[in-house]
């Protein structure tokens, strides 16, 4: 089915408690120290765990694509987004300082909506505030060669204009603490619309040539048809439509009720396609000029000759360019209308967000599954729960630990996912959360979630999609 991507989230993703679910921020970046802080316990008593990078599914993550850059030149680098990734010359270093030459590998991935977000499971939250980010767009870059971590050069910067789908300007600019996962802010800068595609489309508006027009043939025409007395020798841009007659299009004047055009002579013809099909025929001399519109018509037998030959050369050579023509309209109106520029001195995972006040009302989850679940009473305390906003394009992160610190804004669209064991999924609809008695629920302080477990397990981002997509509409 097709899937619609809830856009540009905001992100809080709770901490997790529990020694089984630490895990080192850095795992999916250069750096190769694993380290994890020691973290406060909150006004409840849960003790917190560290800030980490935790993808809820097993084998399922944002995949990198793999840029192959010649230093001594660099490279401009365009994603399927619109983002763009400057690389300069000579940009590159080692471990040990020492410069880089040849080709190096530069992976990126960029993250836009709660799919990538949940998948990656890249904490966007201050755990002693409760304070959660609203992003748009995140981006994680990094780079090799024949295996071996690269570094930039302490001169250099990568300037990454990164596609954004949400409008405003009040994002900051965010580098992710590799060992610590702490968010540094780095400055600001107002979006640019994406000139590229602008400039790009309305290219395309003008390059797409008429429509080739189909030969007719004279036995099944039924307007007034005339021929035209030419001396080539004269006018030789008309050889073209040498043996074809004229059909009157039904526009323009009517030459049937114009016999004086037939016994004039004429000092210049003029015949040209117009934007409708058909042919604009201007005949002037010193006195008089005469404008209508027809199309050409082939005697019966010259007609299938012209069919064939137009088929194969005409409307084939068409129908390539409208092809190509809407495949590169459907690859642009893909991309944002938006870019966020900044340069960065390091590789790393980087964020364009503003920082939200926590704000919910809070109750006791307590999360029941069905039996399609094979889940024990006592929920298993390795599964991730993720409460999705779509009004506010929000997503928050739970575990069993914290599940009775859970909230939810009862005035916005709600829905809640378990993630279990072997990529299944569990859903509480955005269509449960309206039928809940909130007045009850706010009496007792306690909320009972019946999940509905998914019959398809979850093994791509496109699964991931399809589930988010039949919570909010089940």
């Amino acid at each position: 089915m097709m899937t619609v991507k809830t856009k540009f989230l905001r992100l809080f993703t709770p901490v997790v408690a529990g020694a089984a679910l630490l895990a080192a921020c850095n795992s999916s970046s250069n750096n190769t120290s694993d380290q994890v802080m020691n973290m406060p316990s909150d006004e409840d008593g849960i003790e917190m765990a560290a800030l980490a990078v935790m993808p809820p599914i097993a084998g399922l993550d944002v995949p990198f694509k793999s840029y192959a850059v010649p230093t001594s030149e660099g490279m401009t680098i365009e994603t399927e987004t619109g983002t763009t990734i400057e690389i300069p010359a000579n940009a590159f270093v080692d471990k040990d300082g020492n410069p880089i030459t040849g080709t190096v590998d530069i992976k990126f991935r960029e993250f836009h909506d709660a799919t990538d977000i949940i998948a990656s499971g890249i904490p966007m939250h201050n755990p002693e505030t409760g304070e959660y980010m609203e992003t748009a767009g995140m981006f994680e870059i990094k780079g090799e060669q024949a295996g071996q971590e690269i570094f930039v050069k302490g001169d250099k910067d990568i300037a990454v204009n990164l596609a954004s789908f949400n409008e405003g300007d009040q994002f900051n600019f965010y580098k992710l603490g590799a060992k610590d996962c702490r968010w540094e802010d780095k400055g600001t800068a107002k979006p640019k619309p994406n000139v590229k595609k602008e400039t790009r489309l309305a290219q395309l508006d003008a390059e797409l040539p008429s429509a080739p027009v189909r030969p007719r043939k004279h036995s099944n025409v039924e307007n007034f048809v005339f021929d035209l007395d030419v001396n080539y020798s004269m006018f030789p841009e008309l050889k073209t439509f040498k043996g074809v007659v004229w059909e009157y299009a039904g526009q323009g004047e009517n030459p049937e009720k114009n016999d004086w055009i037939f016994s004039s002579s004429w000092d210049k013809i003029f015949l040209e396609k117009s934007p409708t099909g058909y042919f604009e025929l201007v005949l002037s001399n010193s006195e008089k000029t005469f404008k209508t519109l027809v199309r050409p018509v082939l005697s019966d037998a010259n007609y299938e000759e012209a069919l064939a030959a137009f088929t194969a050369t005409k409307m084939a050579a068409y129908d390539k360019v409208k092809v190509a023509q809407q495949a590169e309209r459907s690859r642009l109106t893909a991309q944002a209308n938006l870019m966020r520029s900044f340069s960065v001195a390091g590789f790393g995972t980087y964020n364009w967000d503003v920082w939200h006040e926590a704000g919910r009302t809070r109750c006791a989850a307590k999360p029941k599954f069905d039996v399609l679940a094979n889940m024990d009473a006592d929920v298993n305390k390795g599964v991730s729960y993720f409460l999705v906003m779509g009004e506010r394009h929000a997503v928050v992160r739970y575990s069993k630990a914290n599940l009775a610190k859970f909230s939810f804004q009862t005035s916005e669209d709600n829905a809640l996912l378990a993630v279990l064991p072997e990529g299944k999924v569990a859903i509480f609809s955005a269509k449960d959360f309206k039928n809940l008695d909130i007045a009850k629920l706010e009496r007792k302080g306690s909320v009972l979630l019946e999940m509905a477990t998914e019959t398809m397990t979850v093994s791509s981002l496109d699964n991931l999609d399809e589930v988010i997509d039949r919570a909010f509409a089940m």
